[in-house]
């Protein structure tokens, strides 16, 4: 029961992912698979001094069901475990796992749990680079979901073009799954590369990242240490291995007793049905294992860090931030929390509004904005530009780092301004008729405007931006006809 609940789940959550496009009105609360995590969302709350009670009451839910039940989670519905486990089926005929008794390298998790937790206070959020709903979302939004896209467009074209058949089809599921067109996405194959890399570690351990890395499952395990509903076992009278080496979480001893906080709840040992020793579903007894960590000692240890850091000071990270001060052209999507630093704080890098944006202008960013900025998303004017009629970016961000916004407050919201760049401007630089800037605007009263002006002795329009009405959706940009990276208009961010 327990494969096919996570089959399910998986398929549930891909589904979403897939059809996670513009225009969407079925999945407006697609961004809640993400607020399963509570290290996600209260590290990004710390981290940005920001507090969403309906997002960490929802990830109250998941952290009720670990307290009572154990970390059903991770063995039901996490997707990437699931592709672990998945991965674990296949090499199963080439690969025998051996588990030696669990060792006190099972703390390594909980042990990056508390520094990220620190990161956080300081201001700098981390922990979506090793979550692993984001690590999931990450690779499917932006590497895997634009690879197929290319797939499926060369192969129906290929159809079309030379046996005129799929015309059909082809037209449906690009209007209503894949695009029309090519998308691709900065950092592509280091985002595959986060995804691949824990699935070969399979090799060496199963479930390796969930052992000795993920922080949602250390902090899962910190919550089901003591739940009062779970696994069970009786003492095993020959201490054969078998429930041992079948753990894929290591949770398991030889004599039959178990670490709590470390058992997935995959039910492989129940599935031995050993009679020495029966694992069952029930309300558990007293535990006989030994502790790897306590609750009360990481409630402990996480306070008397948590105290001392904030004494220290939120801004000793400083230099992780190397852009914070500086004046860097980097549009943010329309509704970004412009508050400080709050948006890269807040943000987690899941990749969904890149995936949403119509006309693929949404890019991962680099090192532009600091160390704490990289993946944030930013607006790309030479790939495209923010779509007039789409609001799509704000409804499905997990975080609210992009406040969702009605469509005539979207068209209000202003990213940036554009500005003339004269020496590049074929009217002002050449004396060449061009209007396409003025022509491409959907401003209703037009942000650009055309004057006289004499050039190189020749009396013709030249543009001039309206920046009291510039909203910078850098359509004006993408579309300027001017020949390379340069442009004869220019979109400057108003906040980065």
């Amino acid at each position: 029961m327990r494969i096919i609940f996570q089959i399910l789940s998986f398929i549930s959550i891909s589904f979403l992912f897939v059809f996670l496009s513009f225009p969407f009105g079925y999945f407006d609360s697609f961004e809640k698979i993400f607020l399963t995590s509570p290290s996600l969302v209260l590290f990004a709350a710390i981290s940005s001094l920001s507090v969403f009670l309906p997002h960490l009451l929802f990830a109250a839910v998941f952290m009720l069901a670990a307290f009572l039940f154990g970390r059903i989670f991770c063995g039901w519905i996490c997707p990437f475990g699931a592709v672990m486990d998945f991965a674990a089926f296949i090499l199963k005929p080439f690969r025998k796992w051996k588990e030696s008794e669990p060792s006190k390298r099972l703390l390594s998790k909980y042990i990056l749990l508390f520094v990220f937790a620190a990161l956080s206070i300081f201001g700098l959020q981390i922990v979506w680079h090793f979550e692993p709903i984001t690590i999931f979302a990450r690779f499917f939004n932006l590497s895997l979901f634009p690879f197929l896209n290319a797939l499926l467009d060369k192969v129906f074209q290929y159809f079309i073009i030379n046996h005129n058949i799929g015309a059909q089809l082809y037209s449906v599921i690009s209007d209503n799954i894949f695009a029309a067109k090519q998308i691709s996405f900065h950092y592509s194959l280091f985002f595959f590369l986060c995804f691949a890399i824990p699935l070969l570690l399979i090799v060496y351990k199963r479930r390796f990242w969930c052992r000795y890395i993920c922080p949602l499952g250390a902090a899962l395990g910190i919550l089901s240490f003591k739940s009062p509903f779970g696994l069970k076992s009786k003492p095993c009278l020959n201490s054969c291995g078998r429930c041992r080496d079948i753990c894929p979480s290591n949770a398991m001893r030889t004599d039959g007793s178990f670490i709590k906080s470390e058992c997935i709840m995959c039910m492989e040992c129940y599935g031995l049905k050993c009679k020495k020793a029966i694992a069952e579903v029930l309300p558990s007894q007293k535990e006989s294992a030994q502790k790897v960590i306590s609750r009360k000692q990481f409630l402990l240890w996480g306070a008397g860090i948590a105290s001392a850091l904030i004494v220290i000071g939120r801004e000793k990270l400083s230099f992780f931030s190397a852009g914070r001060s500086s004046r860097i052209n980097l549009l943010r999507p329309p509704g970004a929390v412009c508050n400080g630093n709050s948006f890269k704080q807040l943000c987690v890098r899941c990749g969904n509004c890149m995936k949403v944006c119509p006309t693929n202008a949404l890019q991962p960013a680099g090192l532009e904005s600091g160390f704490d900025g990289i993946w944030t998303p930013k607006l790309d004017a030479s790939i495209g530009y923010c779509e007039y009629e789409c609001n799509a970016c704000g409804p499905i961000c997990p975080t609210q780092a992009v406040r969702q916004m009605s469509l005539e407050d979207k068209k209000n919201f202003t990213i940036g301004k554009a500005e003339i760049q004269r020496e590049i401007c074929l009217p002002w630089s050449q004396g060449i008729p061009c209007l396409v800037c003025e022509e491409m605007c959907p401003i209703p009263q037009k942000a650009i405007e055309f004057l006289p002006e004499t050039i190189k002795g020749v009396r013709i329009d030249v543009p001039f931006v309206k920046r009291e009405l510039c909203i910078g959706c850098s359509i004006c940009q993408n579309k300027c006809p001017v020949e390379g990276i340069n442009k004869g208009i220019d979109v400057k961010a108003i906040f980065s």
